[in-house]
C-alpha cells in the first residue's frame, strides 16, 4: 500500500506557516534523536507543543512531514551549490584541475549547510517517494551542471552529450559521497575523495 506523502494543507498565513515549520523542524530534530522507526506524530506533538489534531490539519502522517522537509532540502541544496559555482565561473570559465577541487569542496560545504540533509539521506529506502525525490534531485543537478558548467567550459560539446556527461558526474559523486558517509576514519575519507578527484580529472580530460 502506498503511503500518502503530500501535505493536506499548505499554510498561507504567517501564524500557520510558523506552526507548519515548527512541526517539520521538530520532526527532523527527533529523527536525529530517536530514529525513523520510533518517530511518531504523538512524539512530535509532545515535543513541539502542537496538538496531534493540529498536526493532522497539515500532514496525514510522519512520512508526509519528512517528505516535505526532504523536498525543501533538495531545492535549497541545488540553489546553494550552484550559487557557489556561478560565482566561481565569473572569475574563470577555463577548466583547470583546481576547478574539481573547488567543486567538491563546495559540494561538501553545501551538504553541511543544509539542515537535516544527512538524516534524510540515511532513510531514503524507507519510502519509495524519497528515492524518487533523490533521483529527481540528481537529474536537476545534472541539468544545471550541463548548462552552467559543461557547456560554458567545453563549448564544443553538444547539449545532449553535456547532459549525460553531467549525469555521470552527479551519479558518481553521489555514490562516492555515500562511501564517505560510511567511512569513520578521516584519513580513509581523504583517500576516497582523492580517488574521486582522480576519476573526475581523467573523465574531464576526455572532452577538453
Amino acid at each position: 500500500m502506498n503511503v500518502v506523502i503530500n501535505p493536506r494543507k499548505i499554510p498561507q498565513q504567517k501564524r500557520s506557516k510558523e506552526r507548519y515549520q515548527k512541526i517539520v523542524d521538530t520532526a527532523i530534530q527527533l529523527l536525529g534523536e530517536v530514529g525513523y522507526d520510533a518517530l511518531t506524530t504523538d512524539l512530535i506533538a509532545e515535543r513541539s507543543g502542537i496538538s496531534v489534531g493540529s498536526i493532522y490539519q497539515f500532514f496525514p502522517n510522519k512520512e508526509s512531514i519528512i517528505y516535505s522537509h526532504a523536498e525543501n532540502c533538495y531545492l535549497i541544496m541545488h540553489d546553494l551549490f550552484f550559487e557557489k559555482v556561478t560565482n566561481e565561473l565569473k572569475q574563470n570559465k577555463k577548466f583547470t584541475p583546481g576547478f574539481i577541487d573547488f567543486t567538491l569542496e563546495a559540494f561538501e560545504q553545501t551538504l553541511s549547510e543544509v539542515n537535516g540533509y544527512h538524516l534524510i539521506h540515511s532513510i531514503l529506502y524507507t519510502n519509495e517517494a524519497l528515492l524518487l525525490l533523490d533521483t529527481e534531485s540528481n537529474n536537476r543537478f545534472a541539468k544545471s551542471l550541463a548548462e552552467k558548467v559543461i557547456l560554458a567550459m567545453f563549448p564544443k560539446v553538444n547539449k545532449k552529450r553535456a547532459f549525460y556527461i553531467a549525469l555521470m558526474i552527479v551519479e558518481s559523486v553521489d555514490s562516492v559521497m555515500k562511501i564517505v558517509s560510511r567511512t569513520q576514519k578521516p584519513s580513509e575519507k581523504k583517500m576516497v575523495l582523492a580517488e574521486l578527484k582522480t576519476l573526475l580529472l581523467v573523465y574531464f580530460s576526455t572532452f577538453r
